[in-house]
């Protein structure tokens, strides 16, 4: 308890009183041959004991409230702590529980205990518990390691365990005592850092390559307009010299790509409203659709300004618009949105290289077929595809592009659930007009 007055246990006060009870004479009953003062006496000494057992009976009340008091307040601290308690015995069985675990798995406290808690793991990330598990019993050191538990709905996600090992009082039982913390957002947080970081050293890697094979497709489409000057003109010189040209010209095409990826390449940057763009701009790109595919906006006219190039804007509606239409299969709908948003610090934190401020959001929403996780997670890597054929850089390039404007794009899919690509854009200072 808090101070020394209230260290007075039960054992002590049962004690105390059982002594004074031996201090009564065994012949309290028979008084008759007992001088009144010697009775009066006799009276006093029961009545002083009668208030000193009250006395004690009531210090044992409030010592009894004090601790279930205590009792209570550890229960509330262990249920609703801010992460998950497990108490499970050397064969992995849970013994017990707290309420914030259970509400982490999303079932009621009484389902866990008798059950082994490897039932409430992921099966691919069990070899990672048993291993873990059994250095924790053999070496008795504190573990602390990363797997992904399976809630009751079949959802999962991503738990950081600390787990030590105590003994019972009897010394021959020992219990492991698991700490759960959700760090799925944590989890997803460093992915996109390190995805990020993998982009980038693509992009650089890309720019590189671009720049050494613009050199020589400049000396290639050099030495064909020397061939159209000096070389006499036939029919079948100038279907070779127009097959060159075309296939040059193409790889021209893609090296403006790669830049695009790379640092966004050369443009000729301007304040743009995205909702007044996509709504001129759609026109050129709708006969590309299938007349069976709906497209629906909202394209609201109080839209804060961006600043960027048409023609990289053009490249970057043109290919999120075309891979929305490839993943519809027949009658199917793409939705465009536009949207201003603040992003405040704490927002910042999932979009590595985003700062803080005012930004415009293009989003491009299908109903097709969507992705899996492997797939969503590789749509930016530089010809990457799950078409038979390839068709070049595609989102890739669109990565670059709205990277170099300081913005960042997200794609999230479901495999018959469609996708959704957000594009994110840093709006300009209302000044700039």
């Amino acid at each position: 308890m808090e101070n020394g007055h209230e260290k007075i246990d039960r054992s002590t006060l049962r004690a105390r009183a059982e002594r004074q009870l031996k201090d009564v004479p065994a012949d309290t009953d028979d008084m008759e041959g007992m001088s009144a003062g010697a009775m009066m006496k006799r009276i006093n000494a029961l009545r002083v004991r009668q208030s000193a057992l009250k006395m004690q009976n009531q210090e044992l009340r409030r010592i009894q409230g004090a601790l279930e008091a205590a009792r209570d307040r550890f229960s509330n601290l262990y249920d609703h702590a801010p992460v998950g308690y497990l108490t499970a015995n050397e064969k992995g069985t849970i013994q017990e529980a707290n309420l914030t675990f259970a509400e982490l798995m999303g079932m009621p406290r009484s389902a866990f205990v008798g059950r082994p808690f490897s039932r409430f793991i992921q099966r691919e990330d069990q070899d990672v518990y048993y291993l873990r598990h059994k250095y924790l019993l053999e070496s008795g050191t504190a573990q602390s390691y990363r797997l992904r538990l399976v809630r009751n709905d079949g959802s999962e996600f991503y738990a950081n365990l600390q787990c030590m090992l105590v003994s019972q009082s009897d010394g021959q039982r020992r219990q492991s005592r698991i700490i759960v913390s959700n760090v799925t957002e944590q989890k997803k947080r460093e992915w996109q850092q390190q995805q990020a970081q993998k982009m980038e050293a693509i992009a650089n890697l890309a720019g590189g390559i671009a720049h050494q094979f613009n050199n020589g497709l400049s000396v290639i489409v050099g030495t064909l307009d020397m061939l159209e000057m000096d070389v006499p003109r036939d029919e079948k010189t100038s279907q070779y010299i127009s097959s060159m040209r075309k296939s040059a010209d193409q790889m021209e095409r893609l090296t403006t790509q790669l830049l695009a990826y790379a640092r966004g390449g050369n443009y000729e940057g301007r304040d743009v409203s995205l909702s007044d763009f996509v709504r001129n701009t759609l026109p050129l790109l709708q006969h590309t659709l299938d007349p069976s595919i709906d497209l629906v906006t909202s394209l609201p006219v109080a839209i804060l300004k961006t600043r960027g190039d048409s023609s990289q804007l053009l490249m970057v509606l043109s290919a999120v618009l075309s891979n929305a239409a490839e993943a519809i299969d027949g009658k199917g709908r793409i939705k465009i949105t536009c949207r201003n948003r603040l992003i405040t610090r704490e927002d910042a934190t999932g979009f590595p290289g985003l700062f803080p401020g005012p930004y415009v959001i293009l989003a491009i929403e299908d109903n097709g077929r969507g992705m899996d996780e492997a797939t969503r997670r590789r749509v930016f890597e530089p010809f990457f595809t799950t078409k038979e054929v390839g068709r070049g850089l595609g989102l890739a390039a669109v990565y670059g592009i709205i990277k170099s404007y300081g913005g960042w794009i997200s794609v999230e899919s479901q495999l018959d659930r469609g996708t959704r690509v957000r594009i994110y854009l840093p709006a300009v200072s209302k000044g700039r007009g």
